[in-house]
């Protein structure tokens, strides 16, 4: 059996718990057809003095100079800058994203990179909200308005993953309605808002501070929180069937404190008797808990080595009448099962008497798994995936890409719970990439020795 990255972090939070967070909260606002007309209506509605900084992104012509710095100006006293150089961002300012440039957050600065070389694979918005929540993680704010297409969809995906906020335009609202729909379809969104209420929506959230310790991962919670705590755990195992007892208390805490923000307490007991009241909000945190965000051919570096060396050893003395078989853990939406099988394929295909293969992938999110098995994903997948691949095993469908009959013939999506139900068996590789980290240290050596 080989083992890949069982214990790996997700680069983006890896990077985040390096990192100091910032003085203040960036909000980045995502727009494209459609999008001017909100974009003036949130900064109408926006005071000077929030002490947030604020970023749009737009998709703009490549070809002409932008106006949207003076037309934005006219709609907010805060200075708005179009970022022209790398430059440190300061609280209570509106920088602009140039044409034909993409937008990066490194730190508390941001900074003009190139554009992919093919239209197909820009994702402007998308792009820039991943390096924001990389950069910045709980303090990271991800709004999309009217556009369309699907870009800033898998970019709230990472945004939320790591503790920031998610809001988007009412689609019955928005001009263009696809960018706000893609985006709600993912199933991270925190706000669902007309645009005039974005902002002090938003200013609400940042202003509340629960009052809960910050804990660093190997922490324990002081007595009284923690019998709190463990009242969360036996209504969730009541009410969803699985236990987060065995989570790190950390992570369970920062994805509480984002809820208690969103309804403005402060109080854990409140949190609790609310949960307790509302069935909605059990749906809600068990969901959040879970955080089923991931994406293609994540991190390429260790799907290289997958590729390189791995794979080859899988198939070494096996012919027609033999089976790979995988173990994809906690494969949420399918991506990274879905990319593992694609390395299978390309592997087989360059035998002359190949085995069968046969990915199990699994997960405890239904809804995830509902939307794995159905194998469609919004068009922006094509910035993490090679044209090649994208030609090979993917197919166009209303302007989204559905993953080839090929591919999912070789993924069984089953539910499963790796903490309590039998594992399979008989296995050669086996993935666990996303979910070790977020389980506490005895755990993680449980579950490490049930892989050997």
């Amino acid at each position: 059996m080989s083992e890949l990255n069982a214990n790996s972090m997700p680069e983006a939070e890896q990077e985040t718990e390096k990192n100091p967070q910032p003085r203040f909260m960036v909000v980045a606002i995502g727009a494209s057809a459609g999008g001017l007309a909100g974009l003036k209506t949130f900064f109408d509605n926006t005071p000077a003095d929030t002490g947030l900084a604020f970023v749009v992104v737009m998709h703009l012509a490549p070809e002409y100079q932008s106006h949207l710095p003076e037309l934005l100006q006219t709609h907010t006293n805060m200075p708005v800058i179009q970022v022209s150089q790398t430059i440190e961002m300061s609280p209570n300012h509106v920088y602009v994203i140039p044409p034909n440039r993409n937008l990066a957050a490194i730190d508390t600065h941001l900074r003009l990179l190139e554009l992919e070389e093919t239209r197909q694979q820009r994702a402007t918005i998308d792009h820039f909200f991943r390096t924001l929540a990389s950069a910045h993680g709980a303090e990271a704010i991800g709004v999309i308005l009217s556009g369309t297409g699907a870009d800033g969809s898998l970019g709230l995906k990472q945004i939320k993953e790591l503790g920031g906020l998610t809001v988007v335009q009412d689609p019955a609202e928005a001009e263009y309605n696809s960018m706000p729909q893609n985006a709600i379809a993912t199933g991270v969104i925190d706000l669902v808002l007309p645009v005039a209420e974005m902002p002090s929506q938003i200013c609400d959230f940042v202003r509340v501070s629960p009052d809960l310790p910050s804990l660093e991962e190997q922490q324990n919670l002081p007595e009284t929180e923690e019998d709190i705590l463990q009242k969360i755990f036996v209504h969730l195992r009541t009410h969803t069937s699985h236990d987060f007892s065995s989570y790190k208390q950390a992570t369970i805490m920062r994805r509480v404190r984002r809820r208690m923000q969103l309804h403005q307490m402060e109080e854990l007991t409140d949190y609790l008797d609310y949960l307790r009241k509302h069935p909605e909000e059990t749906r809600i945190l068990f969901r959040d808990l879970l955080i089923t965000v991931t994406n293609f051919f994540r991190d390429a570096d260790a799907y290289a080595a997958l590729e390189n060396l791995v794979m080859p050893q899988l198939f070494e003395g096996k012919q027609r009448e033999n089976i790979v078989r995988v173990w994809v853990i906690g494969c949420a939406t399918g991506e990274e099962a879905y990319s593992v099988a694609m390395l299978l394929l390309e592997q087989r295909g360059r035998l002359d008497d190949p085995p069968e293969i046969q990915v199990f992938a699994s997960d405890i999110s239904q809804e995830a798994l509902a939307r794995a098995r159905e194998g469609i994903y919004p068009a922006v997948i094509a910035a993490d995936i090679s044209p090649e691949r994208m030609t090979r095993f993917f197919q166009e469908e209303n302007g989204a890409y559905r993953i080839k009959k090929e591919v999912r013939e070789v993924v069984l999506f089953a539910e499963h719970n790796l903490l309590s139900d039998p594992p399979f068996s008989r296995l050669d590789l086996i993935t666990c990439r996303n979910l070790l980290i977020y389980l506490q240290r005895d755990v993680q050596n449980k579950i490490t020795e049930l892989f050997h």
